[in-house]
C-alpha cells in the first residue's frame, strides 16, 4: 500500500510539471505567435509607408525648379526650369544645332553660326545639370519622403515607430530613366527640322514626339529627353524594372524614377522595405524656338542703258518716285539724251504678298524656306498662313523689312499667334530685337524673269538728233536670296528680295 501510494504520487507530480512545461510551452507559442504576427504586420505597415513615401516623391520632384539661364523664353510662368520644361530648353538647343548642321549641309555655315550653337548647347548642359543635382539630392528627396512617412507611424512596432530614410549619404536614393524609347512630352512637325538632319521619333496618336531616352545627334552633339508618357499619373513599379533603367545614357539625362528603402524601430526588432516610383509632370509642350522670328528685305536698283552701254547705276526707295539717271549722254545717231524712270511702282501694289509675287518666276522655294523656319516657332504653321499673313499685310510708305513673329498670351510663351509688321512701320514687342541679323551666309536661291514695261516704266528727251525721243523700255526682274540664321539671337534667317529695273534707251525712233 505504501508502494502503491508513493508511486501516485509520484505520478501525480510528473503530470503537474508535464501540464507545466506544456502550458509555458504554449504561451511561448502564442507570444512568438502574437510577435510574428506583430513582425508580419509591422512589415506590410512598413511597405504601405514606404510605398506611399516613395510615390510623394514621385509627386513632389516635379516642383524642384532652377533657373534658366539664357532659356528664359523656355521657363514656366515662374521664370523657372523643372521637370516639366527641361525638354523645352533642350529643344531649343536641339533646333539650333539642327539649324547649325541644316546650314553646313548646304555649305552656309559660319564662325558667327557655329559658336552659337556651341554656347547654346553647353548653356543647355548648365540648366540640365544643375536640376540634375536637385533631383540626386538625398536632403531634398528624404524631406519628401519624411514628410508623408512622419504622419503614417508603424503602429504595430510600437507607440513612436516611424519610417525613415537611411542616414547615411553614401546610400539610398538609386535614381533610373524608365521608358526608353517612349514619348517625352515634346511633340514636332517632322516638317520643322532641317533636311538631313536627325531626330528619333515616336508616334502616339495623331502626334509626333522626340522619343524619350534615346539618344542622337544634331551638328555633332548628343541629345537625350527624358521620356514621360502621355496622360500617365506617378506611379510605383516594379524593382526589377528600375534596375534594367539605370545609367547608360549619354549627356547625364535627369532622371524621371526613384528607389529608396525606408526603415523603421520597433517591437524589438527593425523592418525595412524598398520601392520605386516613377515621375510624370503632366505637361505637354511642342518644340519650338520661342521668341524668334524671320525677315523679309527688299533690295532695288535701276540700271541705265544707252545705246546698249549701262550709264549709271542708281537705288530707288520703297514707293513710287521718278530719277533722271542718263543726262546729257551724247548719242552716236547726233543728239543728246537725257532719260528718266518712272520707278518704285511695285510699292503701289498694294500687300506684302503682291509685292512678293511682283516680277515673275516661281516662288515656292522662297515660300518654303520662311514657312520651314516659322514652324520652328510654331510648328502648326503652314504656307497658306503665311500667304494669308502676307496678303493681309498693307505696304508701309518707305519700309524695307518685314518682321514675322510670334505674339503671346501665356506667360509661359506658348500658344503663338504669328504676326507680321514692317520696320518703319507698327510697334513691334519689347522682346524683339531688330537689329540682330541671320548668322549664316547668303545663297541665291530663285532667279525672277523680266517683265516688259510694268510695272515701272521710262522716258527720254533728245535735243539735236532726229527725233525728240526714241524707242524705249523697262525690264523689271529680279533674284531671291536666303540668309539661315541658327535662332540664337532671335533672327531665323533672312529672305531678301533684290529687284532690278533697266532702263533702256535706244537713241532712235
Amino acid at each position: 500500500m505504501k508502494r502503491a501510494s508513493k508511486q501516485t504520487r509520484t505520478t501525480s507530480g510528473a503530470s503537474v510539471i508535464l501540464v507545466a512545461l506544456c502550458a509555458l510551452g504554449l504561451i511561448i507559442i502564442v507570444f512568438g505567435a502574437f510577435q510574428l504576427s506583430l513582425i508580419m504586420g509591422g512589415s506590410r505597415e512598413v511597405r504601405n509607408v514606404v510605398d506611399a513615401s516613395i510615390l510623394n516623391v514621385g509627386k513632389r520632384v516635379v516642383g524642384l525648379k532652377v533657373q534658366p539661364g539664357i532659356f528664359k523664353d523656355c521657363a514656366d510662368s515662374m521664370g523657372t526650369v523643372g521637370m516639366s520644361n527641361i525638354n523645352r530648353v533642350w529643344g531649343k538647343a536641339y533646333l539650333i544645332n539642327a539649324n547649325a548642321e541644316g546650314m553646313r549641309n548646304d555649305g552656309l555655315i559660319t564662325g558667327q553660326a557655329s559658336d552659337a550653337a556651341d554656347q547654346v548647347y553647353s548653356a543647355a548642359q548648365s540648366v540640365n545639370a544643375n536640376l540634375r543635382a536637385q533631383l540626386t539630392d538625398k536632403n531634398l528627396l528624404d524631406q519628401f519622403f519624411n514628410q508623408l512617412s512622419a504622419n503614417k507611424p508603424a503602429k504595430l512596432l510600437g507607440a513612436g515607430a516611424t519610417v525613415n530614410t537611411s542616414k547615411d549619404a553614401k546610400t539610398g536614393w538609386a535614381t533610373a530613366m524608365v521608358d526608353r524609347g517612349a514619348e517625352s512630352n515634346l511633340s514636332f512637325s517632322p516638317s520643322q527640322i532641317p533636311m538631313n538632319v536627325q531626330v528619333k521619333q515616336v508616334k502616339v496618336g495623331n502626334r509626333t514626339y522626340i522619343q524619350g531616352y534615346t539618344p542622337f545627334t544634331a551638328n555633332n552633339k548628343e541629345f537625350v529627353f527624358p521620356s514621360f508618357r502621355l496622360g500617365e499619373m506617378p506611379h510605383l513599379i516594379a524593382d526589377s524594372h528600375f534596375q534594367q533603367n539605370i545609367g547608360g545614357l549619354p549627356t547625364n539625362p535627369i532622371p524621371n524614377a526613384f528607389r529608396e528603402m525606408g526603415m523603421a524601430d520597433g517591437a524589438g526588432t527593425t523592418l525595412s522595405a524598398s520601392a520605386c516610383a516613377q515621375a510624370n509632370p503632366q505637361r505637354q509642350y511642342q518644340l519650338a524656338i520661342p521668341q524668334a522670328y524671320v525677315t523679309i528685305t527688299f533690295a532695288n536698283q535701276a540700271l541705265w542703258i544707252v545705246e546698249n552701254k549701262q550709264v549709271n547705276k542708281t537705288t530707288y526707295g520703297f514707293e513710287p518716285e521718278t530719277q533722271q539717271g542718263a543726262k546729257k549722254i551724247k548719242l552716236s545717231v547726233g543728239g543728246v539724251l537725257d532719260g528718266f524712270g518712272n520707278l518704285g511702282n511695285e510699292y503701289k501694289l498694294g500687300s506684302l504678298w503682291q509685292l512678293f509675287t511682283a516680277a515673275k518666276g516661281d516662288h515656292t522655294a522662297a515660300l518654303m524656306k520662311l514657312v520651314q523656319r516659322v514652324q520652328e516657332i510654331d510648328p502648326t504653321f503652314t504656307k497658306d498662313r503665311l500667304i494669308g499673313l502676307m496678303s493681309s499685310q498693307t505696304l508701309m510708305p518707305g519700309a524695307s523689312k518685314y518682321f514675322i513673329y510670334p505674339k503671346y498670351t501665356t506667360p509661359d510663351f506658348t500658344n503663338p499667334t504669328m504676326k507680321i509688321a514692317s520696320m518703319p512701320g507698327a510697334a513691334m514687342p519689347g522682346w524683339l530685337a531688330a537689329a540682330n541679323q541671320a548668322d549664316g551666309d547668303k545663297s541665291v536661291i530663285t532667279t525672277e524673269t523680266a517683265a516688259i514695261d510694268e510695272p515701272n516704266t521710262c522716258y527720254d528727251n533728245i535735243v539735236g538728233g532726229k527725233s525728240p525721243t526714241g524707242k524705249h523700255w523697262t525690264e523689271f526682274y529680279g533674284s531671291i536670296s536666303w540668309q539661315p540664321g541658327t535662332g540664337f539671337s532671335q533672327c531665323l534667317g533672312d529672305l531678301k528680295l533684290s529687284r532690278t529695273t533697266k532702263c533702256v534707251f535706244t537713241g532712235v525712233p
